[in-house]
């Protein structure tokens, strides 16, 4: 003995013992040895031991450590469940290691034994049923390899304990299906007494979800009308500018050409192509719902009885043209210029889609609208204006960009894609709003509503033919565009009036308070800083009796409460300039009837 945990007597030897002899005899590896009494404990030990070898190979002894059966009787007591049952550490040879609950009188399994007989056929582990050698009980076994050891752990439990706690979990289970069945049952009846209800629920549910998903996509597609008309009426105010430019100077030029035709022609030429971007920019405005309007009452049936040889000449001779306005009908609040125009164009775009005959049917009616309506319109009485057509009609993609600025569907050249939108402006502008309905090879139907109202007084600027008589006056430019600025004064200067320039509001009142001499402020409203609405409310405050032009190409600007300014519309024309100064000042350059800031 070289060492150990136990004091050792060194005449005691261990050379008879079975593990030592199976070590000793060959390397046997891990070596389980069968149940002893140990000469130093004195109690009853079974030893794992691993030989040691030289360098050489040869026997150097053994290292074994000796385990008591006892310790896993108890372990197995422990973790036993509560009835008889039995389970035991049994070597892969039928040696019985430990046993639980007592020792067996037998210290061996025989080959023939059913537990051995299934270690054969499944040494891994397994399951089965069999009568105890012991106490002939009939019992469940379970047993299991224990990791690489030549050793299996294996419990038995009487088969009354396994089947009653079977029996009683069955009672349990079944008691609780029963009730489970009761329960499902219930609910299964309840819920067909509800079916009814909850299908119409969904049925409702889905009905507003429709409704709902549609007025999201009429919100959507308002969003995007309304973004596309602020960059279209922002793009037609700076050409706006840029034409009030060309056609000032071109009406300078054209009074300093007079004996050169072919200058004069080119001049001409110029010039109405000028008027044509100018026209152009109107159907832009007219989009983006910024268009000057004259609003007044309206008589559909005989606006379009009046239209009916410009329709004829315009459609040609392929075209029926069908009216049907009730004579009754009451008038409608528009500008009836736009809406002349506005037919004119969907008669048109009616007749181009009908290349070879068709009818075209105007009709109008009147229909009281109610709050939550599917037009979107505000409660109200209303008259629709409609043109219809039998031609090819559109597809639901071309039908919803319809009235998107610059989308058509004609050829190059024949078709600007402004018609539709100019169209739509318009309605909305005046309180209304366009609707279309197309359907492929039977036609489009293009309704204009608009709302019913009383005659609208309006003081436009003067057509008159007629100058003014002359008068000569200082006028206050304010304008930040030097180009525009630069035009305006050539044309006021070529009136004979003296312009002073003032390129913000800050600089106009600056020179207003250091200049007396001023007779009249023309102002652009779009400037940065100080816009042209808020130059007027100062100048009325600290110069009430001044008279003020505003030249804006925006028919929609701020309100300011109690102050009334006459207007120009950009691109205006050196005439237009000279009848609208003629409102607003005598010929002595005394001003005519300026109204006074009110404020409340």
């Amino acid at each position: 003995m070289r060492a150990g945990s136990q004091p050792w007597d060194t005449n005691v030897t261990i050379g008879e013992r079975e593990w030592f002899l199976a070590q000793r005899g060959q390397d046997a590896g891990t070596y389980i040895s069968a149940p002893f009494q140990g000469k130093a404990t004195r109690a009853a030990s079974f030893a794992v031991s691993r030989r040691r070898s030289t360098p050489e190979g040869h026997f150097d002894g053994i290292i074994h450590v000796a385990l008591s059966p006892e310790y896993f009787r108890r372990f197995f007591l422990e973790a036993a469940p509560p009835g008889p049952s039995v389970a035991g550490l049994i070597r892969d040879d039928g040696v019985i290691l430990a046993r639980s609950p007592a020792p067996a009188p037998y210290s061996r399994l025989g080959s023939d034994n059913i537990l051995m007989r299934s270690i054969a056929d499944e040494p891994d582990g397994g399951v089965l049923f069999g009568v105890s050698s012991t106490d002939q009980r009939e019992r469940y076994y379970a047993y299991r390899h224990v990791g690489s050891y030549p050793v299996y752990v294996a419990f038995g439990i009487d088969a009354d304990v396994a089947l009653g706690r079977w029996y009683r979990n069955l009672e349990l289970y079944g008691a609780v299906a029963l009730l489970s069945a009761l329960t499902l049952f219930l609910v299964s009846w309840l819920a067909l007494r509800r079916a009814e209800a909850e299908q119409k629920a969904l049925v409702q549910l889905q009905h507003e979800s429709e409704q709902r998903l549609a007025a999201e996509q009429r919100l959507l597609q308002a969003q995007k009308m309304e973004s596309i008309g602020q960059l279209t009426g922002g793009i037609a105010h700076d050409f706006n500018n840029l034409l009030a430019v060309i056609v000032g100077n071109l009406e300078l030029l054209r009074k300093r050409i007079k004996d050169d035709d072919r200058a004069r022609r080119l001049l001409e030429g110029a010039f109405q192509g000028a008027q044509r971007g100018a026209a152009l920019t109107q159907r832009l405005l007219a989009f983006s719902r910024r268009q000057d309007l004259t609003p007044q009452a309206v008589d559909v049936p005989e606006l379009v009885s009046s239209m009916m040889d410009l329709l004829a000449r315009a459609l040609g001779p392929s075209i029926q043209i069908v009216t049907r306005c009730p004579v009754d009908l009451p008038p409608v609040r528009v500008d009836p210029n736009q809406l002349e125009m506005a037919l004119l164009n969907l008669a048109v775009n009616a007749r181009d889609a009908m290349p070879t005959s068709g009818t075209i049917t105007i009709s109008a009616h009147q229909e009281d609208m109610a709050e939550g309506n599917g037009h979107g319109l505000s409660p109200g009485a209303y008259v629709c204006v409609s043109v219809s057509d039998t031609g090819m009609g559109m597809d639901d993609a071309t039908l919803a960009r319809a009235v998107e600025p610059f989308f058509t569907t004609k050829g190059v050249g024949k078709g600007t894609g402004l018609g539709l939108s100019m169209i739509h402006g318009l309605a909305v502008q005046s309180g209304g709003t366009l609707k279309l309905r197309s359907e492929l090879g039977k036609g489009t139907t293009a309704e204009i509503w608009l709302p019913q109202g009383q005659a609208v007084v309006v003081a436009p600027v003067s057509n008159k033919t007629d100058r003014p008589e002359h008068r000569r006056c200082t006028v206050l430019l304010v304008e930040d565009d030097p180009l525009v600025m630069t035009g305006t004064a050539a044309m006021l200067e070529d009136l004979d009036h003296r312009v002073v320039e003032a390129s913000s509001g800050e600089q106009a009142l600056r020179i207003l308070r250091e200049d007396a001499s001023i007779d009249l402020v023309v102002t652009d409203h779009a400037m940065p800083g100080m816009t042209g609405l808020e130059l007027a409310e100062r100048i009325r405050t600290e110069w009430p009796a001044l008279p003020i032009l505003l030249a804006s190409g925006h028919a929609e600007l701020p309100e300011r409460r109690g102050l009334a300014v006459p207007r120009l519309t950009k691109p205006f024309r050196q005439d237009e300039l000279e009848h609208a100064i003629a409102t607003v000042v005598t010929p002595a350059c005394e001003p005519i009837n300026v109204v006074p800031l009110r404020r409340s």
